[in-house]
């Protein structure tokens, strides 16, 4: 199945998630993210692996930025 979602954050956001990305095993669509602003999730499992990646993150206490509740609100809006 193929999906077409278009991600953007702020500066301020984008910087956070700059930030955030220390910590390894970060999503490709991720790291497009912090560098450029926006992304584009071409397929479901991309989704889901990037909505993955952020629950645990956030689980594990490891990041509690603001823009990364800002990508997992609009995945989960999104229906993943």
């Amino acid at each position: 199945m193929e999906i077409n979602l278009l991600l953007t954050l702020d500066l301020r956001e984008q910087a956070a998630l700059q930030a955030a990305l220390v910590t390894h095993g970060a999503p490709d669509s991720l790291v497009t993210l912090a560098l450029t602003g926006a992304c584009r999730i071409p397929s479901l499992y991309e989704a889901r692996k990037l909505h993955n990646w952020l629950a645990q993150a956030r689980t594990q206490g490891k990041t509690d930025f603001v823009s990364l509740q800002v990508i997992e609100q609009a995945l989960v809006r999104f229906g993943v």
